[in-house]
């Protein structure tokens, strides 16, 4: 996974209104930091090569959010409605992105780690490439989603949702889970471990473990 590459010396220093006040709502090499933005309704903002660290976005409507080479850092993003964002080359580190709403996006080499993603919504989305490390996402749903590159490390998943989504060769091992929404078709070529496949033997086919 290609991580952001900036320049943080050479940022300039921002505030979130200088991205509201710009015709295109446009915002460039900016280092953004320690604000509250809440109940915004603002369509297609676009950061590229920035810097956010501790934002607070509360109840915001950023609708077709666009990002690219952007690192956010423990900022929240709970119940923001970001559908038919555009993803590339971003990273969210420690970020809360509970109920979050991510329907019909595209992510490209897009990272997750140690974020809290409890019921967020990635449906319909396109997924090229996608991390998620130590990451929660506990009812949370990737329904009906295109994937073509996506990696779960050590995260919590239960009750996570992959209706209609094609899991071959997604491995989810390293993780916790008691329970999957899955479609049994889809099951096929799924990686688990000893402890997962038996679990979701019993779940999916009613099998019936003996010691």
């Amino acid at each position: 996974m290609t991580k952001p590459k900036l320049d943080i010396e050479h940022l300039i220093t921002a505030k979130f209104t200088n991205l509201i006040d710009d015709e295109d709502h446009f915002l460039q090499a900016a280092h953004l930091q320690n604000e509250t933005i809440t109940q915004l309704e603002l369509a297609h903002p676009i950061l590229e090569d920035c810097l956010v660290e501790h934002f607070n976005f509360n109840d915001c409507d950023f609708n077709k959010f666009e990002a690219s080479n952007t690192i956010f850092k423990n900022c929240d993003f709970s119940n923001c409605q970001l559908d038919q964002a555009s993803l590339y080359h971003v990273s969210f580190q420690n970020c809360k992105l509970v109920g979050t709403l991510l329907d019909h996006s595209y992510f490209n080499e897009v990272s997750f780690s140690g974020c809290l993603m409890d019921l967020a919504a990635l449906n319909k989305c396109q997924i090229k490439a996608a991390e998620f490390i130590e990451t929660h996402l506990e009812d949370a749903s990737i329904d009906d989603t295109k994937i073509k590159k996506i990696s779960f490390d050590h995260c919590q998943l239960n009750q996570l949702s992959l209706m209609f989504t094609k899991l071959k060769g997604i491995d989810v091992s390293s993780c916790q889970f008691k329970r999957l929404e899955v479609d049994y078709a889809q099951l096929r070529g799924l990686i688990v471990n000893s402890e997962q496949a038996a679990l979701l033997g019993q779940l999916y086919l009613g099998l019936k473990l003996t010691d």
